[in-house]
């Protein structure tokens, strides 16, 4: 089963590392400012910079810190319309079924999500939203937004 998220980049941009050859700093000039101008872009884009901005945000605050792999669980379980097992939330980023345990070890004992075990399956394990998750959800929403319409203002003024 595939799952479709709905988060979809733009663009994929590729860098690649490339072997300087014998004939010396030409080529390492040359991939150094390819190697700039990529870098460049990026940090232009608004969606680099709203993402920024709001991970600094979460980091600046007081409260305890999630990884990437911690928050991107979290926002599937919050954005995602269907209801999340262990397995789904492993097929969706590519890790183990442990791995994902160890997550939800985690954001259970932060009360981000909680566990229940299936009705109909006992062998699955369900990933559910809890109150102060939902709240933490609307808090980076919010920080989100803000970072965003600060963007916006900035690149229109």
């Amino acid at each position: 089963m595939m799952h479709k998220t709905a988060f979809v980049p733009a663009r994929a941009i590729k860098v690649t590392s490339t072997a300087v050859s014998d004939s010396g700093s030409a080529d390492a000039s040359a991939n150094a400012a390819d190697s700039t101008r990529v870098q460049r872009a990026l940090t232009q884009d608004p969606r680099i910079v709203v993402l920024h901005g709001t991970l600094l945000s979460l980091v600046r605050r007081d409260g305890r810190d999630l990884t990437a792999r911690q928050l991107t669980a979290f926002l599937s379980v919050y954005m995602d319309e269907q209801t999340h097992t262990v397995s789904s939330l492993a097929e969706l980023l590519h890790i183990s079924r442990p791995g994902v345990t160890r997550i939800m070890d985690r954001l259970v004992q932060f009360d981000l999500v909680a566990r229940e075990e299936d009705r109909e399956d006992r062998r699955r394990v369900l990933v559910r939203r809890t109150t102060r998750g939902a709240a933490f959800f609307r808090e980076l929403v919010g920080i989100s937004r803000q970072v965003g319409e600060a963007v916006q203002q900035q690149a229109t003024g």
